[in-house]
């Protein structure tokens, strides 16, 4: 149980390194406030014995304050929601003035490369078993994980909404192509006649090019390595968490939801604002329960550490005021 991440300070050429065992869903209210507030937080968690590899890493967070960077990827709704995520970075940047805040797209590893860390040893290698999967288009009441789009030999474009993640149907490689139903996939498709779930992945199929573009909200990791294996002799683009390039790659077919940046706002608004309710309470609550029914329980002594972000709440509101207030249009 927990929401492991790695921290990082950089400082005159050097790196400290530090570990939470909570806080990789609450890094952005942990990081909004600016970078003062961020060292302060990041200096007040446990120093890391080691790094945590790429299952086990939830989150992350490097400030580098030579530079003037912050990379970073976590919270909740932020990991899956792209729009969401956009508009939390725009409201950060008043509050991180001169710097340059980059999400990691590719996790962990994207932190060990920045700091020329062996990423290899961060790669936890895990075994699966690849299942044919077909691309069936989900109902209009169902829930669209992935988009697919798929450019046939003959030059048409079909398209479908899945509910499967993409590694789900591209891991298996060109037998893929086989399991392709062209008149399943739909000539046109706007997301926004399906349920309020905006999808967090997609992939471009052309089959005539020979080419794989694929965007992504959720950190990949080794991903794409994994796709590019699959898949000798074709392209794999990474597109990162640029889904308009499935918009420009089917020419107008597909429309995502329009996203209302005032609802973002406010989304953001209650979340940064909220109060922080400490999971070791929880835990030590579990524990005694258990322990009164003469059940006895290990309990990672990480578990029982959790040091928040604690800045006052009026000055958290007035930052925000300002924030908001001066975010790029």
């Amino acid at each position: 149980m927990g929401h492991r991440a790695n921290l990082m300070i950089i400082r005159e050429g050097n790196y400290s390194l530090y570990y939470s065992h909570w806080c990789a869903i609450t890094l952005p209210n942990d990081l909004f406030w600016g970078p003062e507030a961020a060292v302060a937080f990041i200096e007040q968690q446990e120093p890391a014995e080691g790094w945590l590899d790429n299952a086990w890493a939830e989150g992350c967070a490097c400030v580098d304050l030579d530079h003037r960077q912050l990379l970073w990827y976590g919270g909740e709704d932020e990991h899956y929601e792209i729009p969401l995520r956009r508009h939390l970075l725009k409201m950060m940047q008043p509050l991180w003035p001169g710097w340059t805040i980059e999400w990691a797209s590719s996790g962990i590893l994207d932190m060990a490369a920045y700091v020329g860390y062996p990423v290899e040893e961060l790669i936890s290698e895990v075994s699966r078993t690849i299942t044919p999967l077909a691309l069936v288009p989900e109902s209009r009441d169902g829930w669209v994980r992935t988009v697919a789009s798929v450019v046939y030999l003959d030059g048409e474009l079909r398209l479908y909404p899945v509910q499967s993640e993409l590694e789900d149907y591209l891991l298996q490689g060109p037998s893929l192509v086989e399991l392709l139903n062209k008149s399943e996939g739909s000539t046109e498709l706007d997301l926004n006649e399906w349920p309020k779930e905006t999808p967090d992945q997609g992939f471009h199929l052309d089959l005539l090019a020979r080419t794989i573009d694929i965007w992504y909200a959720p950190d990949a990791g080794t991903l794409l390595q994994q796709i590019r294996t699959a898949w000798p002799g074709w392209t794999v683009t990474d597109q990162r968490d640029q889904y308009e390039s499935q918009i420009r790659l089917t020419e107008g077919k597909l429309c995502f939801k329009m996203e209302n940046p005032q609802e973002l706002t406010e989304r953001l608004t209650s979340h940064l604002l909220g109060s922080h309710s400490s999971p070791v309470d929880t835990i030590k609550e579990f524990a005694r329960l258990k322990a009164e029914a003469g059940e006895e329980i290990e309990v990672n002594p990480h578990a029982l550490v959790d040091e928040p972000q604690d800045i006052p709440l009026d000055t958290r509101e007035q930052l925000l005021r300002y924030a908001v207030a001066n975010m790029a249009g």
